[in-house]
């Protein structure tokens, strides 16, 4: 069985803060970054167990040096690296099965812990959990297991009832917080790496159960932007695009892998 992980930082255990534990340069993202990537190894310590074969992690948190230590990374496990974050680089049919590894609710979502992406696909609300899961759809391949904070755990089994979550920490806010800290309980790093390693062993028995998240052509993608000067870079880059107001652009396609995606 071959296995394809996106890996992400703000839905692991013990991340909180977006400026001081997921950018470059703050003080404590190399402690998120060894967090992270023990996160990702019980999860293919986890998926070994139940049957993997192969299985390749795609650093999802920006270009290098990006979310993972590569030192650190489970020797079985591939990463890809240098991609960016324009999705799951090297995904395709040949893989059985996308797992997706600290994962974050999209933005406007209340009650998650640093919400934040979104875009609008044939009229359905996705964010960063839901696009990849579109993109693995397309190639026929099962979206079957999550780990991250509550809220992106709900977002995933609203797309895929009987995914296998690993839920490692929740908001204790009411409101939509976005990227600023706010209360929230996390499970120890030691417990959520135990929660994850269970879950995805589970989830290798769901392969074959859970079809793939699929949507029809015509595509239309919308994106949606918090300034008019991104839109205006967005309809620089694409022409073909139509400008809906100042804030969102739109695509249509019947070639899903056509979409800025």
């Amino acid at each position: 069985m071959k296995i394809y992980v996106i890996c992400d930082l703000e839905g692991v255990a013990g991340v909180i803060d977006h400026r001081q534990q997921c950018w470059f340069d703050g003080k404590y993202y190399e402690q998120a970054r060894r967090l992270a990537t023990l996160e990702l190894n019980a999860l293919v310590e986890g998926a070994l167990e139940g049957g993997a074969t192969k299985i390749a992690a795609w650093d999802g948190h920006g270009p290098f040096p990006g979310g993972i230590d590569a030192e650190l990374v489970h020797p079985e496990c591939e990463l890809i690296m240098g991609a960016g974050g324009g999705g799951p680089a090297g995904l395709d049919s040949s893989y059985d099965a996308l797992f997706q590894c600290g994962l974050h609710a999209m933005a406007g979502t209340p009650r998650a812990v640093l919400a934040h992406g979104g875009w609008q696909l044939n009229g359905r609300q996705l964010g960063e959990i839901g696009m990849s899961s579109a993109i693995a759809g397309h190639h026929e391949v099962p979206f079957v297991f999550v780990s991250g904070d509550r809220a992106a755990a709900e977002e995933a089994q609203a797309l895929v009832p009987n995914i296998q979550v690993a839920i490692v920490k929740e908001s204790l806010s009411s409101t939509v917080t976005g990227l600023s800290q706010s209360p929230a309980i996390s499970l120890s790093p030691e417990k959520a790496r135990d929660l994850i390693r269970e879950a995805a062993r589970q989830a290798m028995a769901k392969i074959g159960e859970i079809p793939p998240l699929r949507f029809d052509p015509p595509y239309t993608l919308r994106w949606h932007f918090t300034k008019s000067k991104s839109a205006d870079e967005m309809m620089a880059a694409h022409p073909e695009a139509t400008r809906i107001d100042a804030l969102t652009v739109e695509f249509r396609s019947d070639d899903f892998l056509a979409l800025p995606l």
